[in-house]
């Protein structure tokens, strides 16, 4: 677990160096300009509406490098914690 989560802190070192500050949504509509508005059809239509507009939206607004930062911090600290014993 420690080591997928150095890889996620890589990730958003990486991410930081190329995109600097922009929003994760904005990196994504970069890659694939459809994938955006295919997940909000998905989860809108299929999940809660909520979903998309409380969490998801909230989540592409931030930095790119802030998604891959909390969940690679987060599983570095748990997989050393579990090593701890």
């Amino acid at each position: 677990m420690r080591l997928i989560g150095l890889a996620l802190l890589a990730l958003a070192v990486g991410f930081f160096a190329v995109f600097g500050g922009d929003p994760l949504g904005a990196v994504l509509f970069r890659l694939d300009p459809g994938l955006l508005n295919l997940v909000q059809a998905v989860v809108q239509r299929y999940l809660l509406p909520m979903i998309w507009d409380d969490l998801l939206l909230p989540v592409l607004e931030a930095p790119a490098w802030v998604v891959p930062a909390i969940l690679g911090g987060a599983m570095t600290l748990f997989g050393w914690m579990r090593a701890r014993g």
